[in-house]
Formats: C-alpha cells, sequence, structure tokens
C-alpha cells in the first residue's frame, strides 16, 4: 500500500526537503514497502525515487526495467548508462540540504542504504540524515484495516494458547509422556485451521529450555515434565496481503502449585509489565511523546530492584506490522537504545522477561496508541500462572 500522503505530513513534520529510496535487488525492504514495490517485479538495476513534502515524487529508473515504479506518481527519469544516472541524481537531489535516506547508526533493522550510494548522494552536494523517524511514522502505525487484521489475529493466539494449555492438563494429568514438539504442532495446526500464516513455528519450551528466549524444538524436542516452567511464544498474522502480526507469550507451571522461585519470577515479569504500561499511560495522558528507551527503562529498573537484573537478556518490546518484528519504534533503552517518540497508531509488543539458569519466563502482550491513548489488544493479559487442575 502507497503511503505518499504519509511521507508527506512526516516529511513536514520533521522539517526536511526530501527522502532519498533507492533499491536493487529488492535490498531495501522499507524502500519496497513505502512505495509498495512487490518483490515479483525484476529489480536487477538500481532505481531511485525522491520523496517530497510539497510536491510529487522524482523517479530515475533503468531503461530496461521502466515500468517498476509507473504505480508511484510523479515525474520519470530513464537511464541506461552510468552517466545519465548521476547526472540524474545530481539533478534531482536538493543540494545543500539535509536527505532523509534509510541507514540508522542506532538502530540495525531501519539500515539499508549501501555506502557507495551515500557517498554518491553527497557528492551531489546534499547531506544525509537517517530516515528512522520517517520510518516509524510511515511503517510502525496501523490503519483502521490493519488494526482488524491485528485483533483477528490476536483472537486465534489467545484461544489456541488456552487450549494447548487444556492438552498440557490432560496429558499430564493421565501421566502419558508429552513432548515440546506435539504442543508446537498442536498450536501451529490451530493457527492454519484459522487461516493464520507466520515466519517460523511458536516456541514452546519446558524446564531449562524455556531460559532460551529463542529456543528452537529439534525433532519431537524435550520431554515436558512434572513441575516445568512450560513458556509459550506464539506470533501469526491473517494470510492476507497487508495483514498485521500478533505476538504472545504466556506461560505455565506442570503442577498444581508453583514453587516459590516460579512465583517470584512470574510477579517480577508481571510487576514490569504492569509499570512498562503506567509509564506509557502516564506519558500519553500528559499529553507528552513517550520514547521507547523511556519505557523500556520503567520495566528494565523494574526488574533490576527486584533482584533481576542479572537475568535479563533483551528489550522489553518491539514494533509490529506485517513482519512480526516491524520497522516502527521499539522498547529498547540497551541493545539498540531507541529514542524515538511512539507515534499514534504505533502497534508494538510489551514483553519483560527474566532468565535463570534452571528455568526463564516471559510476558508479552501487544499494545497500539489510539486517540492518544493506550490501548492493550487482544484478550485479558496474563495475570496468574497456568496451573494443573
Amino acid at each position: 500500500m502507497l503511503v505518499i500522503e504519509k511521507s508527506r505530513t512526516a516529511l513536514r513534520e520533521e522539517g526536511l526537503p526530501a527522502w532519498l529510496l533507492v533499491n536493487v535487488f529488492h535490498r531495501d525492504e522499507i524502500a519496497d514497502l513505502v512505495l509498495d514495490v512487490p518483490v515479483s517485479k525484476t529489480n536487477t538495476r538500481p532505481w531511485v525515487c525522491l520523496l517530497f513534502p510539497d510536491r510529487q515524487p522524482l523517479k530515475i529508473v533503468h531503461r530496461i526495467e521502466p515500468s517498476i515504479l509507473d504505480h508511484v506518481p510523479g515525474q520519470t527519469i530513464a537511464y541506461s548508462t552510468w552517466e545519465e544516472y548521476t547526472a540524474a541524481l545530481s539533478r534531482g537531489l536538493p543540494t545543500g540540504a539535509s536527505i532523509a535516506a534509510d541507514f540508522s547508526s542506532t538502530i540495525p533493522v531501519g539500515s539499508f542504504l549501501d555506502h557507495g550510494t551515500a557517498l554518491l548522494a553527497e557528492a551531489c552536494g546534499c547531506r544525509l540524515v537517517p530516515a528512522e523517524n520517517l520510518v516509524a511514522r510511515c511503517l510502525g502505525t496501523l490503519d483502521p484495516e490493519g488494526m482488524r487484521s491485528h485483533t483477528q489475529a490476536a483472537e486465534v493466539l489467545y484461544a489456541a494458547v488456552r487450549e494447548c494449555w487444556n492438552v498440557v492438563v490432560q496429558r499430564l494429568g493421565s501421566r502419558h509422556a508429552l513432548h515440546e514438539g506435539e504442543l508446537r504442532d498442536f498450536i501451529s495446526h490451530r493457527l492454519s485451521e484459522a487461516g493464520l500464516v507466520s515466519d517460523g513455528p511458536p516456541m514452546v519450551g519446558a524446564g531449562a529450555h524455556s531460559s532460551n528466549p529463542h529456543y528452537s524444538i529439534q525433532a519431537d524436542g524435550g520431554v515436558v515434565s512434572p513441575g516445568d516452567v512450560v513458556q509459550f511464544d506464539v506470533w501469526a498474522r491473517m494470510d492476507s496481503p497487508g495483514s498485521v502480526y500478533a505476538d504472545i507469550s504466556w506461560i505455565g507451571v506442570a503442577a498444581k502449585e508453583p514453587s516459590p522461585a516460579h512465583q517470584r519470577a512470574f510477579d517480577a515479569v508481571i510487576r514490569a509489565r504492569e509499570e512498562a504500561i503506567a509509564a506509557l499511560v502516564r506519558g500519553l495522558s500528559q499529553g507528552r511523546g513517550v520514547r521507547g528507551a523511556e519505557v523500556d527503562l520503567a520495566a528494565r529498573s523494574t526488574l533490576v530492584a527486584l533482584g533481576f537484573g542479572d537475568f535479563l537478556r533483551h528489550r522489553t518490546g518491539h514494533s509490529i506490522g506485517s513482519r512480526v518484528h516491524g520497522f516502527g519504534v521499539n522498547l529498547d533503552s540497551v541493545e539498540f537504545p531507541d529514542n524515538r517518540v511512539i507515534p499514534e497508531g504505533a502497534c508494538f509488543s510489551i514483553e519483560p522477561g527474566v532468565y535463570l539458569p534452571d528455568f526463564g519466563m516471559r510476558t508479552e502482550i501487544d499494545c497500539w496508541i489510539r486517540n492518544g491513548k493506550l490501548e492493550v489488544t487482544g484478550e485479558e493479559r496474563q495475570r496468574a500462572l497456568l496451573l494443573l487442575e
């Protein structure tokens, strides 16, 4: 979906005269998404598109791939030779100005522009600045259809986790062997039945495997034993163009009562999650912009104060869009600090976790900002451990 109007508004608000988008071999996913260029289109030669705040785009395309940007409004310049290409760039780029481009020194997910093209653009007389704020505004926010598709997916994910835990209760209650892979396959089947797709299978980690945030089951996986922590991490979207992911994590203990250590860790991640929510609500109610790093600090400082500082492995949350890890603002103050303001319409996860040697726990919910207020999407967030009946 073209986001030309969004880009114009974002450029005006950021006070920038242009956004330089360049692609070859579809290497810049941001450029393709902003201009709605499908990966099925042949892209063996560089194309360039300059977006402006107050006029139609300028496109530079190779003569053997002249139609790749036909769906984008604006003037087109065709080239065949290096001289024609560089001359077109030189004419199109506003000289003596700061031009946004897809690179970042702190947010790698938004960094695509190659160094050679950057040097060429600067030789044409402009200064390049990161487009990360433009990207957050254009690709890190949802329209009403995106919100609907996210909600649909979330409903399926919550139901799948509930049903999967019933399998755990039944199998362990009857003393039958149960493997992580069976639970993974159960959830995958439920998602597929409901018309959802994903970029990977759900995570189910039992015992020490729950301490690996990105645990990947090999073959049937480990056995789920009585007393184990069982960590679920499930993400998927509706199987339709432009649909938006939902991404949740729930925690169970294969026992009728948790151990004191399990309960303490669970209480800590729940409190950290609620502190992150409170930081967002407080900032939004004050009418000020809330930065991703600020929310991460609220959750992180809570876990440190509760004695879990040595057991933190990742940021508090990530942007969500048509990719499960999207291009918008992340809740991150330590990995790749994100000091961007979370914009209206942003969708993101809140997922504090602690990872001890014998077990780990992560609670994950999805939120968005709508009409200046925080909304938690999906069903009621987890407040108590899943236990055997």
